[in-house]
């Protein structure tokens, strides 16, 4: 019939809007899903990992055993843990990316490494209190290359009994606390923990 022919140009548009309309909306769903899936998944190479720290022995005094700890990594691969590196001496560096005084400290850690590769020193940083990410693009732009922990919940610290950083501990061979050193900003200021933990 006449009118139902001529009523058809005007449905076709009404149900393609109608179309468009309901696919924008699964595509909205997905969008949203996907941030959230982002947010609250962690474990990403800049987002770091949810997962406990495990953590045995508590005090960070100079001549008692260092807490042993074994912390998500940083890039999201693998663990961080100080019992790998038992038979070396160590720093174990707590900071985060917002410490100014941390900020100073990287490049001192990194000549560290360098000029005492001979002796097989090892730095271990274990970030406190920190966006994961933000702790990863700081370790990028300072190209440092050794490992760094995520202590999510505060274990790690909280043994070792740190409540402000940045703060290492100079840790012997044999799993000793040599040093305890709040702040290493200088090269001076690192030299004596260094000559306590090689033995120089």
């Amino acid at each position: 019939m006449p009118s139902t022919r001529s009523s058809e140009p005007a449905d076709r548009p009404r149900r393609r809007r109608g179309w468009l309309l309901i696919l924008a909306g699964v595509l909205t769903v997905g969008v949203v899903a996907g941030v959230l899936v982002a947010v609250l998944g962690g474990g990403s190479e800049s987002g770091g990992s949810t997962r406990p720290a495990e953590v045995r022995g508590t005090g960070g005094e100079v001549g008692s055993p260092a807490p042993d700890f074994r912390v998500p990594a940083l890039n999201g691969q693998g663990n961080v843990s100080l019992a790998d590196f038992r038979g070396r001496p160590v720093i174990v560096n707590f900071w985060a990316s917002w410490c100014n005084p941390c900020r100073k400290e990287f490049p001192l850690l990194k000549q560290a490494l360098q000029d005492h590769r001979a002796q097989r020193l090892a730095v271990l940083g274990v970030t406190y209190q920190d966006i994961p990410s933000d702790s990863g693009s700081f370790v990028k732009r300072q190209s440092a290359t050794w490992p760094q922990g995520v202590d999510d919940g505060g274990a790690v610290a909280s043994a070792y009994g740190v409540r402000a950083i940045p703060q290492s501990f100079f840790v012997r061979p044999d799993g000793t606390i040599a040093a305890r050193v709040f702040g290493v900003t200088t090269q001076s200021a690192l030299a004596g923990p260094l000559a306590n933990l090689l033995g120089s």
